[in-house]
C-alpha cells in the first residue's frame, strides 16, 4: 500500500506542475502575440518641397494605426523624422535607415530601427520598410511596413516650393521571431 500511496502522490505532484505549466503558457501567449498586423491613412510632410531635382529634404510623417491581433493593443500613433535626398522624380538614394516611434494604446511605447527603399513608379511612392522592434513593448518583433501614396501632382513639381504634403495608405505586420 506504501507504494500505492506513493505513486498516487508523485502522479499528484505530477499533474499539478503540469497544469500550472500550462496555465503559464496560455498567459504568455496571451501576453505575447506571434503577429499583430495594422493599417493606417498618412500623410508625410516634405521640407523644403518635393521638385523635379533630388536634394535634402526633410520627411516627417504622422498616422494613426489601427491594429489587430495584439489583444488590448489596438491602435498606434506612428512618428518618424528623416532627412533623405528626395525629389519627384525616381530618387538617386533610395535606401535609408532609421527609427521610427510606435507610441500604442496600451504599454510601453515601441521605437524600431529600419531599412527603407523608396521607389517611385510612375510617379507614386512606394516605401518599404525591414526592422526590429529595439526597445520598449514587443522588443525584438521583426517589423515590416508598406506605404503607398499615389502619384504626386507632377505641375507642383514645377513650381518653386514643390509638393509639401501627400497623403497614403501604411500597412504594418509586427512577427514574434521564432
Amino acid at each position: 500500500m506504501t507504494t500505492a500511496r506513493s505513486r498516487s502522490a508523485a502522479i499528484a505532484v505530477s499533474l499539478t506542475a503540469m497544469v500550472a505549466s500550462v496555465a503559464t503558457v496560455g498567459t504568455a501567449q496571451a501576453a505575447d502575440p506571434l503577429i499583430i498586423t495594422c493599417t493606417a491613412n498618412a500623410t508625410q510632410y516634405y521640407s523644403p518641397g518635393l521638385t523635379l531635382v533630388d536634394k535634402p529634404t526633410n520627411i516627417t510623417a504622422s498616422a494613426t494605426y489601427s491594429c489587430l491581433g495584439g489583444g488590448s493593443v489596438n491602435s498606434a500613433q506612428l512618428s518618424f523624422d528623416y532627412t533623405v535626398y528626395a525629389g519627384c522624380l525616381p530618387t538617386t538614394s533610395p535606401v535609408t535607415t532609421g527609427i521610427t516611434r510606435l507610441d500604442w494604446n496600451e504599454g510601453p511605447d515601441s521605437e524600431i530601427t529600419s531599412t527603407f527603399v523608396v521607389t517611385r513608379p510612375v510617379g507614386q511612392t512606394i516605401a518599404t520598410t525591414v526592422g526590429t522592434v529595439t526597445s520598449g513593448q514587443f522588443n525584438g518583433y521583426i517589423v515590416n511596413q508598406t506605404g503607398v501614396y499615389p502619384a504626386l501632382d507632377l505641375l507642383a513639381c514645377l513650381a518653386p516650393g514643390g509638393v509639401t504634403s501627400s497623403q497614403g495608405i501604411l500597412s504594418l505586420t509586427l512577427t514574434q521571431p521564432f
